[in-house]
């Protein structure tokens, strides 16, 4: 991978790996399955909380199946292990090189994966922004993006990957509810990725990201964005100039081809459009996860046809 400035390349090492959390915390190491040629989307997702208790989801989605599956274990794991090998259930995942490589694998009743994630570029710790991370929502967390080559067999059939793959990392606490709403928002090319995440709460947006592109990562500076919904608003497109740090600008065009709702919080929902996108005509892949309040959301989908424009 090239090499980067100093502000994105100091992240230390053993971030890479379990930390020692607070007692309200939470880490996650989520991997988003983007394979439209299959018609398939998903997500693979450990998560384990401070007083050991863990979790993990396999959920697949898509016009390929009639109907999601969704796989999941959850138990006490020890105080020792540690994401070089972090193995319980049907789920394993080892880092093998810090924010460089990573296996991974599921043995499930319908759903069974091995394969090996290979970063493109190097992580972009929230923590290297000037106002850090949001505290509610984690201590910090690290995104990036990378290929994924190996196999998933679903229902007896296989589909070989050789396919981008996010990933994001993240550690402490995690309060879903203090967000009005939030866009989490990936897009990756063979030449350009480009991540942001812009949170509304407590009155404020906060936007935090960057663009990597000709070998050089920046910040995010800012956003301009349209959304097209559909009747039950979810997002089914996603027009956004990114503007970095340095004046660089990319136009992502994201076209959905896969939907889900994600139920993780009694406050909010997660409306997840699994995407196509093509960045400044380059086509790739990527993910739009919208936050709602599930009250706003609620009072506002009758509305989305006749007022969201």
């Amino acid at each position: 991978m090239p090499e980067i400035t100093k502000e994105f390349a100091a992240l230390p090492l053993e971030h890479a790996y379990r930390h020692k959390l607070a007692d309200d915390g939470r880490e996650s190491a989520t991997h988003q399955f983007v394979l439209p040629q299959y018609g398939i989307a998903g997500f693979y997702y450990p998560t384990v909380r401070a007083n050991g208790h863990a979790k993990g989801r396999l959920h697949l989605f898509g016009p390929a199946f009639e109907a999601p599956i969704e796989e999941e274990v959850e138990l006490m794991v020890p105080p020792d292990m540690d994401f070089d090998d972090w193995r319980f259930g049907p789920l394993l995942m080892a880092v093998r090189e810090p924010f460089k490589t990573i296996d991974l694998g599921w043995v499930g009743d319908r759903i069974q994966f091995e394969g090996q994630w290979k970063a493109i570029h190097p992580p972009y710790a929230f923590s290297s922004h000037p106002k850090g991370n949001p505290p509610y929502y984690g201590d910090d967390r690290t995104e990036q993006h990378g290929i994924i080559q190996g196999n998933l067999r679903v229902d007896g059939r296989d589909y070989p990957l050789n396919d981008f793959m996010i990933r994001d990392h993240s550690w402490g606490p995690r309060v879903w509810g203090l967000n009005q709403h939030y866009k989490w928002i990936h897009a990756t090319t063979p030449s350009v990725s480009v991540h942001f995440f812009e949170m509304m709460s407590f009155g404020k947006v906060e936007t935090r990201g960057y663009l990597y592109k000709d070998g050089v990562m920046r910040h995010v500076a800012s956003v301009d964005y349209d959304i097209d919904f559909d009747a039950d608003m979810m997002h089914d497109r996603f027009r956004v100039t990114v503007t970095d740090t340095d004046g660089r600008s990319v136009f992502v065009d994201c076209k959905a081809f896969a939907k889900y709702q994600l139920d993780l919080d009694p406050v909010v929902l997660l409306n997840e459009s699994v995407v196509i996108v093509t960045i400044d005509g380059e086509e790739g892949t990527g993910w739009c996860e919208f936050c709602w309040n599930r009250d706003y959301l609620k009072f506002a989908t009758p509305y989305v046809q006749r007022f969201a424009w």
